[in-house]
């Protein structure tokens, strides 16, 4: 009995039906064919391996779709070792696969080539390993059914009818669809009509592979082979695993998309600005506290960008550095850098990055995010920035402090040649005493203005305290230093406008050279106050290099100063007294108290070698204290019961407890007020504090004199401004008064007195002719040596 020969198309759905996977090479390693027992062991490769491609091709493929990108440099190796093991293999190997244990086995076919044999396997293991065995055998694919034209099964293996709960008897004669519907109803349930209708369609379609579902939440998939007679030959495998793990794929999927938009949300809702970043570093998402503090307010502008274009060049290497460290260090990494904005203005931010470990979102897939927290501190970098500039910078005049002046200073020492000029305001004291601190404030800032309109821009024009500036040089040589100084000085010369009044301030300079006149910082700036002494005893409003020989100046000055505070402490000054009298009898109605100083080496000092001095020093309160006790108690003594006169300097009353003083002098000595006549002089201005001062003067009853009158700017306004008492007429007047225009001066002095209702007093009268034009004019008190000159009360 001959066997039947079987077709081509018969072979091909037993090898289908097979529980071995089967794949076949050419000599070439080339692939032939497959069987769909292997397409289910290995679903991945479903769609990717394609005949008459070689092995390499295929598995390069199947490994590019499932490393990360940090593996896609080990791709090849991969490759190699894979090919090898293929072309290698002579004997079997078992693995698992997907929960499934294989016997993998090659067989060399003469004339074809390479068949690669994979049998699913049962192993004695542990009992998750036998757990695992069980359900890799109970997805056998080996459940096959063959119909008829008409779709009604002639056969069925015992594989098929365990798959859908009948036995292999049970199936013949009826139709796939009608064993789908039993089973359902065996399972209590009517089966959906949607899947009944699609194994109807079935029928028309040749092999098109379709799913069915099944009670239970089972699932077969089913393969059709329909040769030329109408017959069929299916292939029915149990994919419920596989709908299992897709099911379960498709969750976590879904999960992760919802953790994903979770995510989203909370970086966009954050209060504080929140980035992500890809490996790249590209920005894949801007939460809108970041928008709103770069001033981008939709961000459309910002995702897909570099985060690098959103800094200054600058920031690149910063940058780079911190996402590096994110990406291999853990924790938060934290730098303070700067962002751009549209408008050009800097963001200074806070900045922690952390690399994340994101669920997978298929939507958007992102390797390897980072996430950037950016916290906005450009207040808190403007403020520090403001603090360290208020450090070494004048509040009032913007220019450098004595601290950044000594920096730079001491930066340029040893290095290049420069100059320092040390300035000092001239006649400062008069705005700020008339007109107020606010007056003087202004002044101060017209005064750096003008400064540093004649500076370079190298130059340094630093305030160092008061009326005290000094200028830094660099480079400047002795006549670069001159010409600076000239320019200084004539930059003041010009009246400055303080509260709607014209105000003549000059300044005085002293100027020393680096390094010629001290290497050191110290040095030259206690030489640079030296020329300045200097310039100020020249005359003012002009400028002085220094000169060794001002050392000894200085030396002689700070051991006069000495002096002076040890001779009030030792008593050494006295009181000499100059009589003033009428015009016409000559009788003594005031003296002058004039102090002397009796040093005990020095011999007689005179006054105007220390009155100055004094002031300079702050020790004219106490002498001017010890003046006014001392003449007090003499007076009090005078039989004759005339006036003294007492000269107060102008540094006491803007400075000075001078009514405490005149107080405490009346009532220790019991002297009555109207008795003691103050002196003051046209330097002193009436207005503000001083004002004040002598009208509380004037309220004690005590008489107040204008000396030297004549000698200041603005001697008739200063009589409007105050009731004087007494007014003395400068010895300068008296002099020339034999000249018609001086005589008509004193005339016209003499008339605004007598309308006031002062005395009108004539200074240094030493001729009997210049007392007669004296009294011709109408001056009815005279001093001077023609009567007398300042004595002791013992001679």
């Amino acid at each position: 009995m001959l066997k039947p020969k079987p077709s081509l198309d018969l072979l091909a759905d037993l090898l289908d039906g097979l529980d071995i996977g089967l794949c076949a090479f050419d000599a070439s390693d080339r692939t032939l064919g497959w069987n769909q027992t292997f397409l289910y062991l290995f679903p991945e490769h479903d769609g990717f391996v394609h005949v008459g491609e070689h092995y390499r091709e295929n598995l390069l493929r199947f490994y590019r779709t499932r490393l990360t990108s940090d593996e896609f440099r080990y791709v090849e190796e991969y490759v190699a070792s894979g090919i090898a093991r293929h072309q290698a293999q002579s004997r079997p190997f078992e693995f698992e696969h997907r929960g499934t244990w294989l016997r993998v086995s090659a067989q060399t076919i003469p004339g074809i080539g390479r068949v690669r044999l994979w049998r699913p396997i049962t192993r004695e293991a542990a009992p998750a390993a036998a757990a695992a065995a069980a359900e890799a055998a109970r997805g056998a694919p080996d459940g096959i059914a063959a119909a008829n034209a008409d779709g009604r099964i002639v056969s069925a293996n015992r594989q098929f009818g365990q798959l859908y709960g009948l036995g292999p008897a049970e199936a013949v004669g009826l139709t796939l669809e009608a064993v789908v519907a039993r089973a359902w109803q065996e399972a209590g349930g009517e089966a959906p009509g949607q899947l009944l209708a699609r194994l109807r369609e079935s029928l028309l379609f040749a092999g098109a592979p379709f799913e069915v579902s099944l009670p239970g939440d089972r699932w077969t998939r089913v393969i059709e082979h329909v040769r030329e007679s109408g017959a069929r030959t299916g292939v029915h495998f149990d994919i419920t695993a596989l709908k299992r793990e897709q099911a379960a794929l498709r969750a976590a999927e879904a999960e992760a998309s919802r953790r994903a938009s979770h995510f989203r949300g909370i970086i966009e809702h954050a209060p504080s600005g929140m980035l992500v970043v890809d490996a790249a570093g590209i920005l894949v998402e801007a939460n809108r506290a970041f928008r709103s503090a770069l001033g981008d307010g939709t961000g459309g502008g910002l995702v897909g960008r570099p985060l690098a274009a959103l800094a200054p060049p600058e920031e690149a290497d910063r940058l780079a550095a911190l996402l590096a460290r994110a990406a291999t260090e853990a924790g938060p990494i934290p730098t303070e850098m700067r962002f751009r904005r549209p408008d050009g203005a800097t963001l200074w931010a806070r900045v922690s990055a952390v690399r994340l470990a994101l669920p997978p979102d298929p939507a958007s897939p992102l390797l390897h995010p980072t996430l950037l927290q950016v916290e906005d501190v450009t207040a808190r970098r403007e403020a520090e920035r403001r603090i360290a500039h208020m450090a070494d910078h004048d509040a009032l005049t913007d220019l450098p402090n004595r601290t950044l002046f000594r920096a730079r200073l001491d930066a340029l020492l040893g290095g290049e040649a420069c100059a320092i000029l040390w300035l000092d305001l001239d006649r400062f004291k008069v705005v700020n005493d008339t007109l107020g601190h606010a007056a003087g404030d202004t002044l101060l800032c017209e005064v750096a203005r003008r400064m540093r309109a004649v500076l370079r821009s190298e130059d340094t024009l630093a305030r160092l305290g008061g009326d005290e500036f000094a200028v830094l040089l660099p480079g400047a040589d002795p006549l670069a230093a001159s010409r600076a100084a000239a320019r200084l000085v004539e930059a003041m010369q010009a009246p400055v406008t303080v509260a709607g009044r014209a105000m003549h301030v000059g300044v005085s300079i002293g100027v020393v050279l680096a390094p010629c006149h001290g290497g050191d910082a110290d040095t030259l700036m206690a030489r640079a106050d030296r020329a300045l002494y200097g310039a100020k005893a020249a005359g003012r409003s002009t400028f002085r290099l220094y000169d060794p020989a001002m050392d000894a100046a200085v030396a002689e000055r700070h051991g006069l100063e000495l002096d002076l505070r040890l001779g009030l402490e030792r008593g050494e000054f006295a009181l000499h007294y100059q009589p003033i009298v009428t015009a016409a009898e000559r009788r003594v109605v005031c003296r002058e108290a004039l102090v002397r100083w009796h040093h005990p080496t020095r011999g007689l000092v005179p006054p105007a070698s220390f009155i100055p001095l004094a002031e300079e020093t702050g020790l004219i309160d106490r002498l001017g204290a010890w003046i006014l006790r001392r003449a007090c108690r003499d007076a009090a003594a005078w039989p004759d019961g005339t006036r003294v006169a007492v000269n107060v300097s102008a540094a006491q009353v803007r400075h000075g407890p001078l009514i405490a003083a005149v107080q405490g002098a009346l009532r220790e000595s019991g002297l009555r007020p109207d008795r003691l006549e103050i002196e003051i002089t046209e330097s002193l201005p009436i207005e503000g504090e001083a004002a004040d001062l002598l009208m509380a003067l004037r309220r004690l009853g005590v008489r107040i004199a204008l000396d030297d009158f004549g000698t200041g700017y603005s001697s008739l306004s200063y009589l409007r401004r105050f009731p004087f008492d007494t007014i003395k007429i400068d010895r300068s007047f008296i002099a020339d008064i034999a000249d018609p225009g001086t005589a008509a001066i004193v005339r016209a002095v003499v008339g605004i007195g007598a309308q006031l209702g002062a005395t009108i007093t004539a200074e240094g009268i030493e001729t009997e002719d210049q007392l007669a034009a004296a009294q011709r004019e109408g001056c009815t008190e005279v001093q001077g040596y023609l009567f007398g000159k300042p004595v002791p009360l013992e001679a």
